[in-house]
């Protein structure tokens, strides 16, 4: 089968070493990739590098528990200090398991309310961005201003998927990118219109950038994009609520009898 060079998109992975401090992300990314940067290229980045930048860095010494963190820790097999934490960072507490709890956080359906205790010093996390989609914004205007190119970005996290094993890259938020791609009123190849049909363009990427990313010791908290459609590289923004539906109207909680009047455990 002959494959068009133009149909063919690259994924690169740009390397760094370990951060724990705050830092200012335009500035690095500059100096990692941003000679190398075209027009049309995607930059898919770690929204833990981003949450590092930020400053978004916690010692669970220093988290006061309340009595609903400790209520949350004897269900839930975790430290009161990460609960709390929990508790702070989410918009609401759904259930969980042993070792896990299911929170809303800025919309997405996220274990632990994204916080994360891999790829850090001992006794610390990191929580999610303050602003994930500020974030993106700034990097986009920046590597206009600096190199004039027009580039997309997107803030990757990786995440379990219901009755799958193993984690996958979604989408935090993203700038100059068409993120989701409405096809709803399309035919398909046998002239069926399309009624509901989206593609989440900014998921597939970050699963793609995902494989390069890793989620141990791989150092890759960037990863360049080159050779997707240039039609998909627009002035947009998606922030997390972009991405999200209400969980009241997801497939998955809407079969598993979710309610959003009866909450296991409200986040307040």
């Amino acid at each position: 089968m002959a494959v068009s060079e133009k149909s063919l998109i690259t994924f690169a992975p740009v390397r760094t070493g370990r951060k724990s401090k705050p830092f200012v992300l335009a500035d690095l990314v500059d100096d990692l990739v941003g000679d190398q940067l075209e027009s049309g290229n995607v930059l898919v980045i770690s929204s833990k590098f981003v949450a590092i930048s930020e400053g978004r860095v916690v010692s669970l010494a220093t988290v006061k528990k309340t009595e609903y963190a400790l209520k949350l820790s004897r269900m839930y097999g975790l430290s009161p200090e990460l609960c709390e934490l929990v508790i702070r960072e989410s918009d609401e507490i759904i259930g969980g398991v042993t070792g896990f709890i299911l929170a809303v956080k800025d919309g997405l359906l996220t274990p632990n309310a994204g916080i994360d205790k891999s790829n850090i010093e001992h006794g610390k996390v990191v929580l999610y961005p303050r602003n994930a989609l500020e974030s993106a914004e700034i990097l986009v205007e920046a590597m206009k201003f600096r190199h004039g190119v027009k580039i997309g970005v997107v803030v990757a996290d990786s995440r379990l998927m219901p009755t799958r094993r193993g984690t996958v890259g979604v989408a935090v938020s993203a700038a100059g990118i068409e993120a989701i791609l409405d096809l709803r009123g399309r035919p398909d190849l046998f002239g069926n219109v399309l009624r509901v049909t989206s593609q989440a363009i900014a998921d597939d990427l970050c699963s793609g950038a995902q494989i390069l990313m890793g989620e141990a010791d791989d150092g890759v908290p960037v990863v360049l994009v080159k050779g997707l459609d240039p039609q998909l590289l627009r002035k947009t923004s998606y922030s997390s609520a972009s991405f999200s539906i209400p969980a009241d109207q997801c497939l998955y909680l809407r079969s598993l009898g979710y309610d959003s009047k009866r909450k296991v455990l409200p986040a307040s």
